[in-house]
């Protein structure tokens, strides 16, 4: 009898969705040997190569593509399994299930919330971390709706499962510690940054992309995964970094200045699963999230930091 684990299947897919067995063994919070350990007793009990394993990382095999859809399913019925036992537990409280990306945790989420906050009969969970990992729990059901940011230029997520709905589209600027040089500009240009020690993303981020297309002639002086990280960063003087306006908020100490010569732009989206029933209140919270997003990018469109005014970061 072949028996199949649910932690070897969703291992399975954070590998795929990741491309590398590193950044799937951080995702899933294990090593990359429990996690290795994991796919190969897996492939064994099938019988089959589920993944192409090579130096430039793991993809899906033509069988492991065949069988994503049911691994898939696999892990979201293991998802409202679980649910279902909880809610029972706990005397019928509805769980809301959130996988967001931290730009929108301070921007958006507080206020749509906020109505679910005293309701006794509604539990909200929610799931920070990077796009790839928010994208990974809505498709694998571990989510009931999910926030991420994109880069249109890479023409949005690549999975047809998901329903992007773009909610707030902002320019790419600078985020620099408040008595740098350059904040005392309104406006700034690629060719002020000539020089700059710059905090940036690793490879495999969007913003990485954008500044790897952008070109800026900066020293990397460090490299983050996170928006928190690369602020914190700034904000102790250790370089300037690129950051989209949506990140902006009111919590760290940090200016954010727009590029003048630069016309990239970075999308803050709201991604669910398709024909999917789901509960009035997620559909609720769906309704706000959508009004919350039109109202933040009307202001982001109609307004500017003036030179002497200090926009802090929150992500």
């Amino acid at each position: 009898m072949v028996v199949v684990r649910t932690e070897q299947v969703r291992a399975v897919l954070a590998i795929a969705e990741a491309s590398s067995f590193r950044a799937a063994a951080l995702r899933l919070g294990m090593s990359q040997s429990a996690l290795s350990g994991a796919v190969a007793r897996l492939e064994r009990e099938l019988g089959v190569q589920l993944l192409i394993r090579s130096r430039e990382g793991a993809r899906l095999s033509a069988v492991g593509e065949a069988a994503v859809r049911q691994m898939r399913a696999i892990c979201a019925a293991d998802d409202d399994l679980r649910a279902t036992v909880r809610a029972a537990a706990d005397g019928a409280t509805e769980v809301v299930r959130i996988a967001t990306v931290t730009a929108a945790v301070n921007t958006l989420l507080p206020e749509c919330l906020s109505a679910f906050v005293d309701d006794p009969a509604v539990e909200v969970q929610m799931r920070i971390g990077g796009s790839g990992d928010v994208i990974d729990d809505v498709v694998c059901r571990r989510a009931d709706l999910g926030l991420i940011t994109c880069d249109p230029a890479d023409g949005g997520p690549s999975t047809a499962d998901l329903h992007v709905q773009p909610l707030i589209s902002a320019g790419v600027g600078v985020v620099m510690s408040a008595g740098h040089r350059l904040a005392e500009s309104a406006t700034l240009t690629l060719a002020d940054l000539a020089g700059e020690r710059a905090v940036a993303f690793r490879a495999g981020f969007m913003m990485e992309r954008i500044a790897t297309r952008l070109a800026a002639d900066v020293r990397v002086v460090s490299e983050v995964e996170s928006t928190p990280d690369a602020v914190r960063l700034v904000a102790a003087g250790v370089g300037v970094c690129l950051l989209p306006e949506f990140s902006v908020g009111d919590q760290d100490p940090v200016v954010w200045r727009p590029l003048g010569d630069v016309a990239d732009r970075a999308t803050l989206a709201l991604i669910t699963l398709p024909h999917v029933d789901t509960s009035d209140r997620v559909r609720d919270l769906e309704s706000r999230i959508r009004r919350s997003g039109r109202r933040l990018d009307r202001r982001l469109d109609h307004s500017a930091p003036s030179a002497n005014t200090t926009v802090r970061v929150a992500v």
